[in-house]
């Protein structure tokens, strides 16, 4: 099997692309050459606004993993984001239209949904949530996401091309956990939460209030954009080594979630060989959250307005449901806990 990997190099791309090698596949990377490069893997530099040079690296392929994107409204201005995460994407599949080739496998992100980067209190409708939930996007990442997962289902209908825009969380490998101490810091949250919990009730709710005002005003003011991260203004302005205002302004728009790369891996793999028709979008993550805690009491603190469950909640089950991933390719997380 003949595959190309477009953004081979990186997080995700990288155990991708030793995988897909270890199994012998005929292997092409687009992207940084990797420090020590894979025996038998042909790396290639290619800009993926430039639909013809793409269709050059596509021709004699059998299917496409895409990977290469701007992940998060930090980096660049909103226009380059959108010009590479979109347009980028769009000759992707074009390409792949030109040369027949018939399955893409793409990272999409859990913020087609809207949420970490955006800029507004969105209510959800239900728990856990799935890939049923309307989306609803307020930052240009997540727009971005949104869209590729449109190209995807415009080149399903015009050429035939079946894909799965995976929805990824957080993603972590074992020295990310290890050099930011995640494990740790995953435990003071779980110590925070436990006394904050032996408040009164009412104590609780108004000190939550109070720290989700400061955290959407400071959202409402696009604070993780490029532009406002240049003057300073989250620095500035938001609450220092404060947990509660933390788990506010991050953590409830995270859902917890979170995959390792051993995961992500093998639902990239999995997504391209698996026997499916049509564009896909399928959250894949860990089925617990990131803190082993109980799910139910997570959301009754910082999401209490959402009282629909659209199945049990049961002990750390995430919030964000797996289940057509499962049922669709065969994924099953294997690092469920980093505690």
């Amino acid at each position: 099997m003949r595959i190309l990997i477009i953004g081979g190099s990186g997080l995700v791309g990288s155990p991708i692309s030793r995988r897909f090698a270890s199994l012998g596949w005929d292997l092409r990377v687009i992207g940084a050459e990797a420090e020590f490069p894979l025996p038998g893997v042909q790396y290639a530099q290619c800009d993926i606004r430039d639909v013809d040079s793409l269709a050059a690296q596509v021709e004699g392929c059998d299917a496409i993993v895409h990977l290469a994107a701007i992940p998060s409204t930090r980096a660049h201005a909103n226009e380059t984001l959108f010009e590479i995460n979109v347009a980028g994407t769009y000759n992707v599949f074009e390409a792949a239209a030109r040369a027949g080739v018939k399955r893409i496998v793409q990272a999409s992100s859990i913020n087609a949904i809207g949420g970490f980067w955006g800029n507004d209190d969105r209510q959800y409708d239900y728990f856990p949530f799935d890939e049923e939930l309307p989306l609803h996007t307020t930052d240009a990442y997540s727009l971005s996401k949104q869209l590729v997962e449109e190209i995807a289902a415009y080149y399903w209908r015009r050429s035939g091309i079946s894909s799965i825009s995976f929805r990824l969380p957080a993603v972590w490998n074992d020295a990310m956990i290890e050099s930011r101490n995640l494990s740790e810091n995953l435990r003071e949250d779980v110590r925070q939460l436990d006394e904050f919990r032996r408040l009164p009730v009412d104590r609780q709710q108004a000190l939550v209030a109070a720290a989700n005002e400061k955290a959407l005003a400071l959202r409402a003011r696009h604070v993780m954009e490029y532009e406002a991260l240049r003057q300073g203004v989250f620095e500035r302005e938001a609450p220092q080594d404060d947990w509660l205002f933390s788990a506010c302004f991050y953590d409830r728009f995270n859902f917890w979630t979170f995959i390792h790369t051993d995961d992500s891996t093998q639902a990239f793999e999995k997504a391209v060989t698996a026997d499916y028709e049509g564009a896909r979008p399928l959250f894949v993550n860990s089925d617990q959250n990131s803190l082993e805690y109980e799910t139910e009491a997570l959301l009754a603190l910082f999401y209490p307005r959402v009282t629909r469950r659209s199945k049990p909640l049961l002990g750390a089950e995430s919030p964000v449901s797996i289940v057509r991933a499962r049922s669709l390719i065969g994924f099953e997380p294997r690092v469920r806990t980093i505690l």
